[in-house]
């Protein structure tokens, strides 16, 4: 074993720029790895922790307006499948009449409600995840609030409506099971009673959340039913555990998957250049491994001596890249930690990447064994002759009209005599220019107004969202007057949303989210088929059609109020909006059953969108006005904040692999052509030539990778994207290009990474001598 140590440590040494280079790709691919299993394991590890203390509800029907209290609980003690019930008492507030550092939340696309402790579950958690306690005039505020108007405990928030202020201190930052995220369009900030009573003399408007808590192995499609069927209130949005899963999922573990993609793209880039460098380094070495095998040392002890030391390798990138993903994991898990808390399962995020760097690191060390093992099956006749199962390289001729582009000429014969050697290097480089461009275009999709089109809707300017109130038409009207009167306006059209009764594959007849309204004003793509054009027409979104067993073409039977239609299934669209589970088709509502209207609009040309907003906001009040581009920043805000760390990250890493992989094949190709470069020498061609030649070839790689890497992120990455985005409704996406960075910006920063290294890397040429090799 010291005789193995001692070859091991001589090999590093005489081949110390190769083996660091090497090093640095295993151990990016253990960091890129375990980093994106311990954030995998925080995710998990903090959502449970806090779904164990908040306790959230399974099924949530939101309501506004009077209801029969007595009907309520007589259906809660008549339901033998439910554990608890809570009706929660939410007094929404216009978002200008809440003042945060002195700005109000009217820009802010969310609901806002005030809301008293829970009991029994459903609770509100403080930053260490207990049970969030405040006092008379002070206020819990959500998470969301705190991260994005950077909100701290001890300022000051005030509710203001005319001449009535109410002051509150914040005394913590509340952590919410079912409207922490983002997507959750609702949000609750804690008072105490005393303080709630006061406020709701002054201003806002009562909102009922009833909450169920149901017993193991019940469906929550069971108490859907039956709690519509019994005609209790229903004037909002319902949502289901299923639902809230779906919305953290996407929220929390979208960054854990593009990590983990990441990931497998340097662990393939990590494997083509062990191959290669494993070839190369067996090819130089055939004479020594024919003699070793002549003399009669066994195969097993010669795979031994050259596997040693790629498994010292391996296994110290392994270590490394388990204790660097620590800190790499902790700073992309910042956010769900915010959120959610530490968690119950600590032990999740430590397993599971070590885990992953187990299996990775026997991954390789097999591939390793395979590749060495498969070289030894020569003869020792070939191994000592030095013959290659590979055909000769052939030869090219040098034009005499090409003399005065000699350089060039002579690096493309080369390039098309020895392609084969280059295999390898180009597929890192497109690995590479990948690796740059798939984050960077995913995080230009999820940025664009038009990724509005995959939350069900399409793109337009602003929306106005009209809730359910009391005077709900009246809004509606006053709305649409003002709009048709508003020359800037140059389009709009009015959505309702109403529910209706449809069977599911297992034969139970659950609720379906329509949307009725001109879908031909804002149109979307569909997967399948087309817009409602008809009256019998209905679309589906991706995952009800999914969960209704339906496709285009197909007859579907709704019920509304207690009366059987048939549709035809005319398209398929996708949705990531309440649970992507919607519906479009021209159902004539009743106006009691409309939970709410949105309108959606455009403006003319050259007309200032935020400043048309804030006009009409002082025009049409306790309506919720909001630009498209803000409404999508702020629905996604933090996945955004998430996917510009990733993008950043990637981009550095992959320029970084760029100037390895160039310095590392730099060194084999000159080691390899040693005699041939010291031939150009003493034929007449500078080291200066010879420095472009390499160059060149080193270049055009480059090109023809760059160009391949882009045709795969945005074909490959599509698919990719896509699947990641599948569980929220989305199975084809188009993903959104910045030409200026794809094209132009990216492409030349990595072609003058490479042509810096080729400068600096080459300098060794000019110490090669033609007598070396006669020596030799």
């Amino acid at each position: 074993m010291k005789l193995l140590l001692n070859l091991v440590r001589k090999d590093f040494k005489r081949n110390r720029v190769i083996t660091i280079a090497l090093a640095v790709f295993l151990i990016l691919s253990a960091v890129f790895m375990a980093g994106g299993l311990r954030v995998t394991g925080i995710m998990l590890s903090s959502l449970n922790g806090l779904n164990k203390m908040a306790v959230p509800p399974e099924y949530v029907q939101m309501h506004k307006g009077d209801y029969d209290e007595q009907a309520v609980a007589d259906f809660v003690t008549q339901q033998d499948y439910l554990e608890d019930a809570l009706v929660v008492r939410m007094l929404d507030v216009n978002n200008a009449q809440i003042i945060c550092n002195g700005e109000s939340l009217e820009k802010c696309l969310m609901d806002n409600g005030l809301v008293t402790q829970n009991e029994n579950f459903d609770y509100l958690l403080d930053q260490n995840n207990q049970i969030a306690i405040v006092k008379d005039g002070e206020i819990g505020v959500p998470v969301y609030y705190a991260e994005d108007l950077n909100i701290n405990v001890g300022d000051t928030i005030v509710l203001q409506n005319g001449a009535y202020q109410k002051k509150f201190k914040v005394a913590t930052i509340i952590r919410d099971s079912t409207m922490n995220s983002s997507l959750s369009y609702s949000k609750r900030f804690l008072i105490s009673t005393n303080d709630l009573n006061e406020v709701a003399l002054h201003m806002g408007e009562w909102e009922y959340c009833f909450e169920f808590l149901l017993k193991e192995g019940v469906s929550t499609t069971v108490l859907e039913n039956a709690y519509l069927a019994a005609g209790l209130p229903s004037n909002g949005v319902a949502v289901t555990a299923a639902i809230f899963n779906m919305i953290n999922a996407f929220s929390y573990g979208l960054v854990a998957l593009v990590i983990l993609v990441i990931s497998l793209l340097l662990i393939t880039m990590s494997v083509l250049c062990l191959s290669y460098i494993i070839r190369a380094t067996l090819a130089e070495e055939n004479h020594a491994i024919g003699e070793m095998k002549a003399i009669g040392i066994p195969g097993k002890d010669i795979i031994k001596l050259y596997q040693i030391k790629y498994t010292i390798m391996v296994v110290g990138a392994g270590v490394i890249g388990y204790l660097a993903a620590i800190p790499f994991g902790d700073f992309f898990s910042a956010t769900v930690i915010r959120y959610c808390g530490d968690g119950s399962s600590q032990w999740m995020q430590w397993i599971t990447p070590l885990v992953g760097i187990v299996l990775l690191s026997l991954f390789v060390i097999c591939r390793c064994h395979r590749i060495i093992q498969k070289h030894l099956k020569r003869t020792v006749m070939e191994l000592i002759r030095g013959e290659e199962n590979t055909k000769q390289e052939g030869h090219y001729r040098l034009p005499a009209k090409a003399l005065n582009a000699y350089n060039l000429s002579m690096a493309l014969g080369e390039l098309k005599c020895k392609w084969k050697e280059n295999v390898v290097i180009f597929l890192i480089f497109v690995f590479s220019s990948f690796l740059i461009l798939l984050p960077m275009n995913m995080n230009n999709t999820i940025n664009n107004p038009v990724f509005l089109t995959y939350m069900g809707i399409g793109k337009s300017d602003v929306r106005i969202d009209i809730q359910y109130s009391n005077n709900l038409e009246q809004q509606k009207e006053e709305a649409i007057a003002y709009l048709e009167n508003d020359p800037d306006i140059e389009r709009y059209t009015v959505y309702q949303n109403g529910y209706v009764q449809s069977q599911n594959v297992e034969g139970e007849w659950e609720y379906v989210r329509v949307q009725n309204g001109d879908n031909g004003v804002f149109p979307l793509e569909y997967l399948e088929g087309k817009a409602p054009t008809e009256k019998n027409d209905l679309a589906l979104s991706y995952l009800n059609a999914v969960d209704l067993g339906k496709k285009v073409g197909d007859a579907i039977t709704i019920i509304y109020q207690g009366k059987e239609h048939v549709y035809n299934v005319c398209g398929i669209y996708q949705d990531i909006t309440y649970g992507g589970k919607t519906a479009k088709a021209a159902i004539d509502f009743d106006r009691k059953d409309i939970e709410g209207y949105m309108i959606y609009l455009d403006l003319r040309e050259g007309i200032d969108i935020d400043n048309h907003v804030t006009k009409m906001r002082t025009v049409l009040p306790n309506r919720k006005i909001t630009p498209c581009d803000a409404f999508v920043f702020q629905t996604l805000s933090s996945v955004i904040a998430n996917m510009n760390q990733v993008q950043g990250v990637a981009a550095v890493i992959s320029l970084m692999l760029t100037i390895l992989i160039t310095v590392m094949f730099l060194q084999l190709m000159m080691a390899r052509e040693h005699s041939a470069i010291a031939l150009k020498k003493a034929i007449g061609f500078s080291t200066r030539d010879i420095q472009i030649q390499l160059g060149i070839r080193l270049l055009v790689i480059q090109v023809l990778a760059i160009i391949a890497g882009t045709l795969l992120a945005n074909t490959l990455g599509e698919v990719i994207f896509a699947g990641m985005l599948a569980t929220v409704g989305v199975t084809k996406i188009k993903l959104l290009i910045a030409p200026l960075w794809a094209y132009l910006l990216c492409p030349a920063v990595q072609l003058g990474v490479v042509v810096m290294t080729v400068m600096i890397g080459t300098n060794p040429v000019g110490s090669y001598h033609i007598r070396d090799q006669i020596m030799e």
